[in-house]
């Protein structure tokens, strides 16, 4: 993530994370978490084993409580000022479109993280792990979820914490937020719709705004979500 991603991707870039390996590290740190879930993927090189795309899906319940998934990660865990730029843009714009209100449901599968390396990017990597996360995703009201452990995870991530109560209640939608056009294109093409649309140039990290870090006047986040199941 730290070399496909962080590196790249535009408000990475405009948090200035892609100069900051502590406060890439502590971003791994979220995708660990997503990944102890059990409904992340891979593609993996047969030949070689190298991991090329990577997808970190994260589940998310509905809950009493007025701060998000996001919102509680920031706080407690981001040190860096780069990272939790990052994290509070992602709660800033989740918290513009109440999925769970819009579409009366108590669980969603958030498409979180998505990352290719370079030398294999416009092979369609992205569509296919985000079709099948959707396809995994309507899957997990039957008990399709792959057990992780935090020991699985490595010593780097000991300190994490599993609950190893079921998933309960399951996801009725998909949702995903887009901060690139590759990414858009990939959740049109997968018919999700587009719930809102934001300009980056609204937000400002350390005196500039995102827009002018990236060179991008124009450049857009979008969140977007899809129905598992027919109402």
């Amino acid at each position: 993530m730290k070399e496909a991603l962080w590196q790249n991707e535009v408000v990475s870039i405009a948090t200035e994370v892609n100069k900051n390996p502590k406060a890439a590290e502590e971003l791994l740190e979220l995708c660990a978490d997503a990944a102890l879930d059990g409904v992340s993927l891979v593609a993996v090189v047969v030949k070689t084993g190298e991991v090329v795309t990577a997808l970190f899906n994260k589940i998310k319940v509905k809950t009493p409580s007025e701060k998000t998934f996001f919102e509680i990660f920031m706080t407690e865990r981001c040190t860096q000022a780069s990272s939790r730029a990052l994290v509070n843009f992602m709660a800033d714009v989740d918290g513009g479109c109440n999925l769970f209100e819009l579409y009366n449901v108590d669980c969603s599968f958030d498409l979180m993280f998505l990352a290719t390396l370079r030398e294999y990017r416009k092979q369609n990597l992205g569509t296919l792990i985000c079709k099948y996360s959707v396809e995994i995703a309507r899957k997990v009201r039957d008990g399709f979820v792959v057990p992780i452990n935090v020991a699985d995870l490595g010593p780097k991530y000991s300190h994490l914490k599993k609950t190893t109560k079921p998933i309960e209640p399951y996801p009725k939608i998909c949702q995903v937020l887009c901060t690139v056009k590759e990414s858009q294109k990939i959740v049109e093409k997968l018919k999700f719709k587009v719930h809102l649309t934001v300009p980056l140039s609204l937000y400002v990290y350390d005196g500039k705004r995102f827009t002018e870090r990236i060179g991008d006047e124009d450049a857009i986040c979008q969140i977007s979500a899809l129905p598992l199941y027919e109402s």
